[in-house]
């Protein structure tokens, strides 16, 4: 059996903290449904608690669907061009994702930075913003190591 490289083992643990935080979003949506309705009481900070939780659940899962070459791939010019040509076409996706991801991650840091030094909060339960810059920077970050290193196992005829 071939041993998992660090890249593996991070994607696996950014998708598992992700789907903790899909969990947690639809529990804490039922249960301020159920407080609402049974009780007339909902849960205070349901709001902020589900966006939270929902930019972990995208941003950490985006890296798995990379790392496995699981896109929406819509097959448009492989019914007439060749193989070469496909394949270059592959090449060339691969490296607009990497720039892209990586152009996102350097424009996505400032914004980091500004809600780190000013000290910005969401509104019902006073969490730092900056908190959720965290799984947005690792996530797109592990995303463009990622289209690499599976761009570069299928040239090697790995994947």
């Amino acid at each position: 059996m071939q041993q998992k490289s660090w890249l593996d083992q991070a994607v696996r643990a950014s998708s598992f903290i992700a789907t903790l935080a899909l969990v947690a979003m639809m529990m804490t949506s039922v249960a301020d449904v159920a407080m609402a309705t049974l009780f007339k009481r909902p849960i205070t900070g349901t709001y902020d608690i589900v966006e939270t939780t929902l930019v972990f659940a995208v941003f950490l899962g985006i890296p798995a669907t990379f790392l496995h070459n699981g896109n929406i791939v819509v097959d448009v010019v492989d019914f007439f061009a060749s193989a070469a040509t496909i394949k270059r076409l592959k090449v060339l996706a691969a490296v607009t994702s990497f720039a892209f991801l990586v152009l996102l991650v350097w424009n996505m840091l400032p914004q980091a930075q500004d809600a780190y030094r000013f000290g910005d909060k969401k509104p019902e339960l006073g969490l730092p913003l900056y908190v959720l810059w965290v799984p947005m920077l690792v996530g797109t970050s592990l995303s463009a190591l990622a289209v690499l290193v599976a761009a570069l196992r299928k040239n090697a005829g790995e994947a």
